[in-house]
C-alpha cells in the first residue's frame, strides 16, 4: 500500500492515491538465462573443486594424514563428551541416595 492513503467507507476500507507519489515501481529487468548459466557454472566448479579435495584428501599421504589428524580430533572430543556425560550422572546418582 506504500503510495496510497485511505478511509473507512462504511465498514471496508477504500485506496486513494497521494498526489505526487510515484506509480508502482516495475521490477528491473534481468536474463533469466544468464542467470540459470551462472548458477550452473557454480555448480559445476563446487562439485569439480569437492570432487578434487576427495581426490587429494584419500589418494595423497598428506591428506590422508591430515583426515587422520582430524578423526583423531574427534574422537578426543567424543572421549570428552561421554566422560562428562558419565561424571554428570554419577553426580545425580550421589544426589540421590
Amino acid at each position: 500500500m506504500a503510495g496510497t492513503r485511505g478511509h473507512f467507507e462504511k465498514g471496508v476500507w477504500v485506496e486513494e492515491p497521494i498526489p505526487g507519489a510515484e506509480e508502482e515501481k516495475t521490477e528491473p529487468e534481468v536474463d533469466i538465462e544468464e542467470i540459470i548459466s551462472t548458477a550452473r557454472k557454480s555448480v559445476s566448479s563446487a562439485v569439480n573443486n569437492v570432487t578434487s579435495l576427495g581426490k587429494t584428501l584419500f589418494g595423497t599421504k598428506k591428506g590422508r594424514e591430515h583426515v587422520e589428524k582430524e578423526a583423531k580430533k574427534a574422537g578426543e572430543k567424543m572421549e570428552k563428551a561421554i566422560n562428562e556425560a558419565l561424571d554428570d550422572a554419577r553426580k545425580k546418582m550421589k544426589k540421590n541416595e
